[in-house]
């Protein structure tokens, strides 16, 4: 014994650490447990090993929210949009915003096939004019061969988010949670969207003056002067709207706590988090926006924002955990022949470790019960 902690010879160590994990609990949880209960040299450091190296941990560890990237102000109005589909009382629509101004514009869709979506977006790029920069997510609207060849067609490049990560497509997902919360409440659409785009924003101009340098007539009295053409001072706007978003990027920082997370190197086994755990491999580094090209265990090409990426620990990366199969990620993926798994081996043997510096530092020499 130790004091009331019974102590566990070596032969027994690896069944005791997998009954303290049985329930998957945490590093900490853990070792509270076994203070209780169990003790030998080295078992702090034993249980920390096993829950890193833990699987079915690995593939649900939640990762902090990384600090926010604002998007740069366009250099003039309808130069990069967002579009996204949503659902409202049973009916379908078409939502587009522009970055330079918040202008939105909303389309009712009877279907909602990438036929259906082009037809209404080249109505609207009729009255506004084509972006150079069209910015969506992955759904099948867009993912289409119709759309690739409409965006060739009117010239405008096309961006896609990262699969599964809606806040890659943040400017679009922030317009439709606005309009859904403006058609819940009105009797007349049509006015709350025009109160809408005729309401000043933080940097003291409205949606229709920062697109149409002019001020829009509602039914609210309204001096007539308001409706005159007035050209836009570009230097006080951005500089407005450069200081708004450094505050919304610090309040969000500071709210959820966010720090960025390491980079993931060429060759580095993780595991994808939706749309359901599987191991992977990254294959190139990262691209501005924090998204990875990966390759799957099926042979699949995709990529992945870098908070649905965990490290895969190297003690699983030589299990195969998930059979090889096309079933692994949706048929829409691209499959690619396979390819050698990268040995993650390390050059010197046993237990050593290697710091940051490259000296190799083996463990000591200890008394096994």
């Amino acid at each position: 014994m130790f004091q009331s902690r019974v102590v566990i010879p070596k032969k027994l160590q690896s069944d005791i650490l997998q009954r303290l994990h049985q329930g998957h609990q945490g590093i900490v949880k853990c070792r509270a447990l076994a203070k209780i209960s169990v003790w030998w040299p080295g078992l702090s450091k034993s249980i920390e090993s096993m829950v890193k190296n833990c699987a079915t941990c690995e593939k649900g560890r939640t990762l902090h929210p990384e600090p926010l990237k604002p998007t740069p102000t366009p250099d003039y109005p309808w130069q990069r949009i967002g579009t996204d589909l949503f659902e409202l009382n049973g009916h379908q629509y078409l939502a587009i915003v522009d970055y330079f101004s918040r202008w939105v514009e909303i389309a009712h869709l009877k279907k909602t096939s990438s036929q259906a979506t082009i037809e209404h977006m080249k109505s609207i790029f009729a009255r506004q004019g084509i972006p150079e920069c069209v910015v969506s997510d992955n759904g099948p609207q867009y993912d289409s061969r119709e759309f690739r060849l409409f965006s060739q067609e009117y010239g405008f490049t096309h961006l896609t988010s990262s699969p599964y990560h809606p806040e890659g497509n943040g400017e679009a997902e922030r317009a439709v949670q606005t309009v859904k919360n403006l058609l819940k409440k009105a009797k007349d659409p049509y006015i709350a969207l025009m109160n809408y785009r005729a309401t000043p924003l933080a940097q003291g101009l409205s949606p229709a003056e920062l697109l149409n340098g002019r001020q829009l007539r509602t039914r609210i009295p309204t001096h007539p002067s308001r409706y005159i053409p007035k050209p836009l001072d570009q230097t006080k706007f951005r500089e407005a709207d450069y200081h708004q978003k450094m505050q919304q990027k610090a309040n969000f920082d500071r709210r959820h706590r966010a720090r960025s997370l390491s980079p993931l190197p060429p060759g580095q086994q993780v595991w994808i988090k939706h749309p359901r755990p599987c191991p992977a491999e990254v294959t190139t580094p990262s691209t501005p926006t924090r998204s990875y090209p990966v390759k799957t265990s099926a042979g699949t090409m995709t990529r992945r924002n870098r908070h649905q990426l965990r490290r895969r620990s190297r003690q699983q990366q030589h299990q195969s955990d998930v059979p090889r199969s096309s079933a692994t990620l949706p048929a829409t993926e691209e499959r690619i022949p396979d390819q050698e798994p990268l040995d993650p081996t390390p050059a010197f043997g046993g237990d050593a470790a290697q710091t940051r510096s490259g000296r190799i530092v083996k463990p000591r020499e200890r008394l096994h019960l």
